[in-house]
């Protein structure tokens, strides 16, 4: 449970809660590997947060795999503050075999997440790109990429 910040042209904002309601509270909760959404809160109940507000007026239908499949004002447009901000109650339990999605980041709006992995953290790296998720070639794979994948991905 917390604030919902998005990850987005290297910069972490927030998402104002003009709109954001149960169905987009439940996309951002399956989208951090949450099962299920408990509620929802709105005007900062966990705090203001800092830096751009990058998403406002958020409609969710509650299938969506990402918050950047929903309908919103597009990125960095806002007439919000940051008291406006929103936070998610997710569910206590990750889903099974399932690892957190990375929230979405550069220029394009991608959304990464890992897949047919053993372990939490481990697996394919595929990129949702124009509606349809692809994977990352290998070629001039190294360290580094990892490294960058694996924080965005949330694990340090």
């Amino acid at each position: 449970e917390g604030r919902l910040e998005v990850l987005y042209q290297g910069r972490w904002g927030t998402v104002c809660d003009d709109g954001f309601d149960f169905h987009a509270a439940t996309v951002a909760c399956r989208q951090l590997g949450y099962t299920a959404a408990i509620t929802w809160t709105h005007s900062a109940t966990y705090g203001q947060g800092e830096g751009p507000i990058w998403l406002d007026n958020v409609r969710c239908g509650g299938s969506e795999g990402s918050l950047a499949e929903c309908a919103h004002n597009g990125w960095g447009i806002s007439d919000c503050h940051h008291g406006e901000d929103a936070g998610v109650v997710c569910s206590g339990q990750r889903l099974p075999g399932n690892s957190p999605q990375a929230t979405t980041t550069g220029h394009l709006g991608e959304v990464m997440r890992l897949r047919a992995g053993t372990h939490p953290g481990e697996g394919r790296v595929e990129v949702l790109r124009h509606g349809e998720w692809g994977t990352v070639c290998d070629k001039q794979w190294d360290l580094a990429a990892a490294s960058v994948v694996c924080r965005q991905l949330g694990y340090g």
